[in-house]
């Protein structure tokens, strides 16, 4: 039985923190409200802080005021110990080991600002499920100082939350997940009020208090439960017309990929994610081979391709060699009078196909990036979905997968139609274009 001070007096299962603070380099502590998280780790940072000489940064993906830090725990502990901490307006400084405790928001105005953190001996951040991919690729190499730790506490929003994702299985972090009823500190206030929720509603319950990830959130298009069944269906195949697409959605920007998609009826109205290629080639013309190679094997009846931006002298190139090729335009004019523009209509549109169990995803990297498509809306209640761009910031990678898949969806809704049944041959007139007043 290891004895320890007052102020280490926090649930057992985060005594681990405590006894292996030296032998590792992350700490991911996560779960549900109630679960002592934060208040754990600030007693340790007390108490750490009060033993040697540490600067401490406590930090968020943002912070308008130091008020929405962890200060306030901190605060309270130190007045409730009666500690030997000056507090500050902006930091907390220890009077005698001279540790410093310094609060900050890493995202300001758009920008990740690691100003101060090259000689912090302790990151703490504290609600990390609000950090993004591009913050954390920014901030974890600037925390190199020797023998500096970076602790996180967080109840992940998403499966595929960042922090989550990179940190969970590597060996230099201790993972705990602990929740209320693990913490025998929880007041009673909580307990009662975590089994009304139980009952009144089962998915608040396990998102809230048991620190599982949403299915879905409002800024999420898709849900994770239909996602997982996108990939799971068995499709019982039946006598129907075969049509196969291919959609390429082309690079826009540097990192980006190019990414050939091929979807093949399966069913009357069942269809299936069959092949996905990419590369990364500069070279336009390497591209137009790529397309013209893949469009040879795959033999489909419907080709779209990606001509917004740079990707239109390729489309206007491949349709001189394949006249049929069908081109799409993101910010064109929507068919559906919800959606924005076309690119909101085609993910909306595979959705339906999602949701519906239409559409068979065996795709892993597709999934994935499908989990984190955000929509949004606008005064007048048009659905749109976060750019390219913007996702590529949040996420580390662009959403180039999804958004060939979502192509070939578009094609296949508005598209399939005109296919001539006695042949597998496109009869699309190389002009035509149902929404062509864009």
């Amino acid at each position: 039985m290891i004895e320890l001070p007052e102020i280490l007096d926090i649930p057992e299962k985060l005594i681990p923190v405590i006894t292996n603070i030296n032998n590792y380099n992350y700490f991911l502590i996560e779960g549900g409200r109630g679960g002592g998280k934060s208040q754990s780790i600030a007693r340790i940072i007390l108490w750490i802080a009060e033993q040697r000489k540490v600067l401490v940064c406590c930090g968020r993906e943002t912070q308008a005021t130091i008020s929405e830090s962890v200060y306030k725990i901190l605060c309270d502990l130190i007045n409730e110990y009666n500690l030997n901490f000056t507090i500050k307006s902006n930091k907390i400084i220890h009077n005698f080991s001279d540790s410093t405790i310094i609060f900050k928001g890493f995202r300001e105005q758009g920008r990740v600002n690691i100003k101060g953190l090259e000689g912090v001996d302790i990151l703490w951040i504290d609600e990390a499920q609000a950090i993004t991919k591009s913050t954390l690729d920014v901030i974890i190499p600037t925390i190199r100082k020797k023998n500096s730790i970076v602790i996180f506490t967080m109840n992940r929003l998403v499966r595929n939350d960042p922090v989550y994702s990179e940190f969970v299985s590597r060996e230099d972090c201790l993972h705990i997940k602990i929740n209320y009823y693990e913490n025998k500190y929880c007041p009673e206030k909580l307990v009662i009020e975590a089994d009304r929720c139980k009952k009144r509603n089962i998915f608040d319950y396990e998102y809230i208090w048991e620190g599982n990830p949403l299915d879905k959130t409002n800024d999420f298009l898709f849900s994770s439960i239909k996602l997982d069944r996108a990939k799971s269906l068995i499709i019982k195949e039946e006598n129907h017309r075969k049509i196969r697409c291919m959609s390429v959605d082309l690079a826009g920007n540097g990192g980006d990929l190019c990414v050939a998609s091929l979807i093949e009826s399966k069913s009357s109205v069942h269809w299936s994610l069959e092949k996905q290629e990419h590369w990364s080639e500069p070279d336009t013309d390497v591209t137009k081979g790529r397309i013209i190679n893949l469009y040879s094997i795959w033999r489909p009846q419907l080709l779209i391709l990606d001509a917004d931006g740079l990707g239109y002298s390729i489309y206007v190139s491949i349709k001189n060699v394949i006249p049929e090729a069908i081109k799409f335009n993101g910010a064109a004019v929507s068919n559906r009078p919800n959606a924005l523009n076309r690119r909101a209509d085609g993910y909306l549109t595979l959705k339906d196909f999602i949701d519906n169990e239409w559409l068979k995803i065996s795709s892993t990297i597709t999934i994935s990036q499908l989990e984190y498509i955000k929509k949004s809306y606008k005064p007048n209640g048009q659905i749109f979905i976060q750019s390219k761009k913007e996702m590529k910031s949040d996420n580390g990678e662009s959403p180039d997968f999804a958004d060939s898949l979502m192509m070939g969806i578009y094609a296949i809704n508005y598209y399939s139609y005109l296919i001539e049944d006695k042949d597998e041959t496109v009869i699309i007139d190389s002009n035509f274009d149902p929404y062509e007043n864009n």
